[in-house]
């Protein structure tokens, strides 16, 4: 894959709005996505579709923390490419 393919894919996976406050209240809370289900007010289904094509994006990885899974953004210049776009 060439990087303008994988930042192609990035970008991609950052297409939706939801993404974007998934993605800034990751890095206000931490993993707690319990917490971010409930700000949004969102089905946990549909916060969980979310966070899996930002995971297969490479954009969030993932580990288990007895029965919760915690979620932590993996490139760390996504909070600069969003500050970038809400300036447009």
């Amino acid at each position: 894959m060439t990087g303008y393919e994988k930042s192609s894919q990035i970008l991609k996976a950052l297409a939706h709005p939801v993404r974007m406050e998934i993605i800034d209240r990751l890095e206000k809370n931490g993993c707690n996505v319990s917490k971010i289900q409930e700000n949004l007010g969102l089905p946990q289904s549909t916060i969980s579709q979310h966070l899996k094509v930002m995971k297969n994006a490479g954009i969030l990885s993932s580990h288990r923390k007895g029965t919760t899974v915690c979620y932590r953004i993996e490139i760390k210049e996504i909070r600069k490419i969003l500050s970038m776009l809400s300036g447009i």
